[in-house]
């Protein structure tokens, strides 16, 4: 009998409990709602309004010069907080110090890599939350840099409630790769800020500022890719991109300042603009036994064109001098005999041959042997003029032909007057990074080039681009391999400069088979300019 008593109790102690629960339900946060919040100024001011909370992030942005963008145009900003940046310091300096190093911090910080890393935070435009709440999420650009971003907006959990609580957004640095799992991905604890010119989101306090870059782009202790990622081989490489790392890590120089005081102000290589009708930047003063490091990816084991971009204020019986290059300490050039040119900014190209570089990451060094030069970009080209895949192909680079056969371009002209000028297609010098770019594009104009396929796989095809203009989805352009359209329609977004690169990546892979085709970048609209392809194996 008391059993059954027992069992009785416990049914009716459950049914309390259920109605207690339906009763708080009311009392709790379900259904919760964003509360809006206004600020009746910009959003620079608004920064400035809250002491002790943005002051790190307000000096990077006087430092690297967005105050007057956030004063008088409209962006959206995720604002990281002091927390991110002490976190972020923090962190650094107890590696440095178990280094024996000296201490760093935001002033001594090197402006552009925080000038890069800052621009992750601001974007242009006004992007409120509910239009980041599709199931996948939204990209959108960078200011500066175009770097692509990631948003996506979701409600939390609250009292056991499934979006009972508030709304955020899971803020990403997609590191312009298209696999989630390598996005570095932080939360915002407030969002929708309404100030008079744009909106301000405020990241979690446990989100360190630059993602997870800070510290291997303000301290590297081993050489670093200057972009973050291998330079490729073949392609196109300036001097200027030599390795993070600092002296006897990234280069040498025998003096320590830069000289030239342009483009990495605060390192010792001696930097200047290269002058004389070339857009971009050269290495001067230079010295024999100086050397500069580049981290590369080669994409095949083969032996390569090696054009070398060099000027020297000698006489053609002087010469210039001489430099080779090694790969992870292997000489791999013979010693590469650079001309008088008459003139420190008088350029031509040095032309040898490579020994066999085996594919893969590796280290490039470039040694200066005797030095009476100054050095603007190097290009590592296939022998056969086959490009190989996956690998990054010049844009300049077209088969030879001429119109209609290696390009069609709607007008006869180079228009830049830069590469292969007696052909009708548009080239002009890239100031960061050296190289060329094809500009002046028109509806319907097209490139073809070689490739070779290594082996069958899936793979993504990519276009470096960049426009000044809103393309309102009217800038397009794709990719054919052998006369078939292999990746539907993609658009240049508007980058904010004709030389703000970004890249534009196929919406689905492409499966090819080991082989020789023929890749055809037909322009569906132009207004744009192209720096290069990049065909990439899925991961």
């Amino acid at each position: 009998m008391q059993k059954n008593i027992f069992r009785f109790s416990g049914l009716a102690i459950l049914v309390v409990l259920f109605s207690y629960i339906g009763c708080k339900k009311d009392s709790g946060y379900y259904d919760y709602e964003n509360v809006v919040h206004e600020f009746s100024g910009n959003t620079y001011e608004f920064l400035k309004s809250q002491p002790g909370v943005y002051d790190s992030f307000l000096y990077v942005i006087d430092k690297t010069g967005f105050a007057d963008s956030l004063i008088n145009s409209s962006y959206t900003v995720f604002a990281p907080t002091n927390a991110s940046f002490q976190e972020a310091i923090s962190n650094m300096n107890n590696l440095r110090k178990a280094q024996g190093r000296p201490m760093l911090y935001l002033s001594t910080s090197a402006p552009n890599q925080l000038d890069s890393m800052v621009a992750c935070y601001i974007i242009p435009g006004i992007i409120p939350s509910d239009s980041m709440a599709t199931q996948d999420g939204i990209d959108f650009l960078s200011a500066r840099y175009g770097f692509r971003m990631h948003g996506k907006y979701r409600s939390t959990r609250s009292e056991g409630y499934v979006k009972g609580g508030p709304g955020i957004i899971e803020f990403s640095n997609t590191k312009n790769v298209v696999y989630t799992r390598q996005w570095s991905t932080s939360n915002t604890v407030a969002v929708d800020i309404k100030t008079s010119n744009g909106l301000v989101n405020v990241m979690d306090r446990n989100h360190i500022f630059g993602f997870d870059e800070f510290i291997g782009r303000i301290n590297p202790t081993l050489p670093a890719p200057f972009y973050g990622y291998p330079l490729p081989i073949p392609g196109t490489i300036g001097f200027e991109l030599f390795d993070k790392g600092g002296e006897s890590v990234g280069y040498h120089d025998n003096d320590g300042p830069n000289n030239g005081g342009k483009f990495r102000p605060n390192e010792g290589v001696d930097i200047q603009d290269a002058g004389n009708g070339e857009n971009g930047y050269n290495i001067g003063w230079t010295s024999s036994g100086e050397w500069l490091k580049y981290t590369v990816m080669v994409s095949e084991t083969n032996k390569y064109r090696l054009l070398v971009r060099a000027a020297a204020n000698r006489t053609p019986a002087q010469g210039g001098g001489t430099l080779h290059m090694e790969l992870d300490g292997t000489t791999v050039t013979p010693a590469i005999k650079i001309k008088g040119t008459e003139g420190d900014q008088n350029w031509v190209e040095h032309e040898v041959i490579t020994r066999e570089l085996t594919a893969g990451k590796h280290v490039l060094k470039v040694s200066y042997d005797l030095a009476f030069y100054n050095l603007r970009f190097m290009r590592f080209l296939p022998l056969d003029s086959v490009f190989p895949v996956p690998g990054t192909i010049a844009v300049e680079e077209f088969d030879q032909g001429g119109e209609g056969v290696g390009y069609h371009d709607a007008d006869a002209s180079n228009n830049g007057g830069k590469y292969r000028t007696n052909e009708g297609v548009d080239i002009s010098q890239t100031k960061e990074g050296g190289g060329y770019n094809v500009g002046w594009t028109s509806d319907g104009e097209w490139l073809m080039y070689s490739i070779r396929v290594i082996k069958d796989g899936d793979y993504f095809f990519k276009a470096r681009v960049g426009s000044p203009n809103d393309p309102n989805g009217n800038s397009r352009f794709h990719f054919e391999i052998d006369g078939q359209d292999v990746t539907g329609p993609m658009t240049c977004p508007n980058t904010g400069g004709w030389e703000n690169w970004t890249d534009v990546v196929s919406a689905r892979p492409v499966s090819l088979k080991k082989g020789t085709y023929k890749m055809k970048f037909f322009l569906e609209n132009g207004n744009y300019n192209i720096r290069s392809f990049t065909i990439s194996e899925t991961k």
